[in-house]
C-alpha cells in the first residue's frame, strides 16, 4: 500500500484494474460518442483502442509493468452507505479504511485522468476483452507472469468528487504541456464554469474564477467557452450535424475572433456577451446556418463546405458576409473565390475576370500551333470569338446584345 503526501491530503492506493472502470465524461471522448445511454463499457473501450493508441501503451508496458511515479486518478463509482471521506482527517486512516473496502469488493471507481493506461491493462489482462474489442494478431501481450502481476495492481490517487479534480485537470490539460483537443478543453472549461454558476456565482464570476486558476490574462479560455456555447446552440437550435465541428472544433474560435462574421450572425464581443441569453438571435438562423454550411458543410443535405483552409475564415470569407451580393453568390456557386471578387462594384470584377480571361488565352497562344486543325478545340474557340463579340457589344452599345450573334 501506498500514501500521498500528506500536503495534498489525497489517498494513493494499489487498486485492482477490474474495480476501475473507464469515464465516459471524459472530454476528449466527445466526437466519438453518439449514444451515451446505452454506450457499454466494451464499446468505450474500443473507441479508445481504434482512437487514442493504446499500443504505444502497451509496448512500455510489456517491457518495463506499470511505473509507479505515474498513478491515475480515480472518483468512486460505487461505495457503502454512510461512508464518507469527511469522516478521516488522518489521511492515513483514510487509505487504510479504501484500502480495506477495497479488498472486500465494496467499492468500485471511475479513472478520471488515465483513461488510455486502463483501457491498455485491460487489453493486456483480459483475453475475453481482446476478443470482443477485435484487436488485431500483432497487438502486444504480457509474457511475463511479474509483469501480469504488476500491472493488475494499479497506483491511483483518490478524489472524493470529480470537481475536486478540475484544478490539477486544467493546468496539466488546458495550460500545461500535455494539451487536450480543442473541443476537449472547451467542454472541460464549460463543465467547470457551470459548476460554478451552481454555486452561485454569475458565469461572469465563474469565468474569471477559471482565469484565476489557469493564469489567462488573453480571454482566451472566455473565448473556448463562448465557441461550446455557439457549438451548443448549432447543435439544439439548428439541429445541425455537429460532427464535422467536433473534428475541427478550432474553426468555431476562428470565426468567432473575425469582427464581421461576428456582426453576421448577431453576436457580441466577448467582453459584451451577456451569458443568461442565447448568443444567437432567432433572427440570425439563417446567417448562421450560412456560416456552419460554408465552413463545415452540411452532409445530411450533401452540401460541401466551400473552405479549404482555415485562413480562408479571415481572408475571404469575413470579406464576403459583408456584402449581400457576395452572399447570395455564394450561396448559389459555392464558389468563395467568385464571391470574394463581389465584394467591389461590378466594374472592378468584370475588369479582373477580363484580366484573368486575357492571361489565360496568351498562355495558351504559347502552344496553340501544336494543334493545327483540332476540330474539338477550334470549335471552342469559335465559341469563344462569339463570346468576345457579344461582350465587346455589350460594351459598346446601351441595347445589349444576345449570345446568339452570329461570329463575324
Amino acid at each position: 500500500m501506498k500514501f500521498a503526501s500528506n500536503r495534498n491530503s489525497r489517498s494513493q492506493l494499489d487498486i485492482p484494474y477490474q474495480l476501475i472502470h473507464l469515464d465516459v465524461k471524459n472530454p476528449r471522448l466527445a466526437p466519438y460518442l453518439i449514444d451515451v445511454a446505452n454506450l457499454s463499457s466494451i464499446d468505450l473501450l474500443s473507441i479508445i483502442y481504434e482512437n487514442f493508441d493504446t499500443e504505444t501503451i502497451a509496448l512500455s508496458m510489456t517491457a518495463n509493468g506499470y511505473f509507479d511515479e505515474e498513478p491515475i486518478i480515480v472518483v468512486p463509482s460505487k461505495i457503502p452507505d454512510g461512508f464518507k471521506f469527511s469522516n478521516y482527517s488522518d489521511v492515513k486512516l483514510l487509505a487504510e479504511k479504501l484500502q480495506q473496502l477495497v479488498i472486500d469488493n465494496e467499492i468500485e471507481f471511475t479513472v478520471v485522468e488515465g483513461n488510455r493506461r486502463i483501457s491498455t491493462i485491460n487489453l493486456l489482462l483480459d483475453d475475453k476483452l481482446r476478443e470482443q474489442v477485435d484487436i488485431y494478431p500483432g497487438y502486444p501481450s504480457v509474457k511475463s507472469t511479474q509483469i501480469r502481476q504488476d500491472l493488475s495492481m494499479v497506483p491511483c490517487i483518490i478524489y472524493e468528487h470529480r470537481e475536486d479534480v478540475s484544478s490539477y485537470l486544467g493546468v496539466r490539460h488546458i495550460a500545461g504541456l500535455l494539451k487536450w483537443e480543442a473541443y476537449a478543453k472547451a467542454a472541460y472549461i464549460a463543465d467547470i464554469i457551470a459548476e460554478e454558476h451552481r454555486k452561485g456565482k454569475t458565469f461572469n464570476e465563474a469565468i474569471q474564477k477559471v482565469q484565476q486558476v489557469y493564469g489567462d490574462r488573453s480571454d482566451s479560455l472566455k473565448k473556448q467557452y463562448i465557441a461550446y456555447k455557439i457549438y451548443l446552440e448549432a447543435k439544439d437550435d439548428l439541429q445541425f450535424n455537429v460532427k464535422p465541428i467536433l473534428n475541427k472544433f478550432a474553426l468555431l474560435i476562428v470565426l468567432y475572433n473575425s469582427p464581421a462574421i461576428r456582426d453576421y450572425i448577431g453576436i457580441p464581443g466577448h467582453n459584451n456577451i451577456d451569458f443568461e441569453k442565447r448568443l444567437v438571435p432567432p433572427e440570425k438562423y439563417v446567417e448562421f446556418r450560412n456560416i456552419l454550411n460554408w465552413i463545415y458543410g452540411d452532409e445530411d443535405n450533401g452540401f460541401k463546405p466551400v473552405l479549404t483552409d482555415s485562413r480562408e475564415i479571415t481572408n475571404f470569407l469575413s470579406f464576403v458576409v459583408q456584402k449581400e451580393e457576395a452572399v447570395i453568390f455564394l450561396n448559389k456557386y459555392k464558389d468563395l473565390g467568385g464571391a470574394f471578387d463581389r465584394i467591389n462594384s461590378e466594374s472592378e470584377y468584370l475588369s479582373k475576370t477580363l484580366g484573368r480571361a486575357f492571361k489565360a488565352i496568351q498562355a495558351s497562344l504559347s502552344f496553340a500551333y501544336k494543334y493545327k486543325g483540332d476540330e474539338a478545340l477550334l470549335k471552342q474557340a469559335a465559341n469563344l470569338e462569339e463570346l468576345t463579340y457579344v461582350l465587346k457589344q455589350n460594351l459598346k452599345e446601351s441595347k445589349p446584345a444576345s449570345i446568339t450573334t452570329p461570329n463575324s
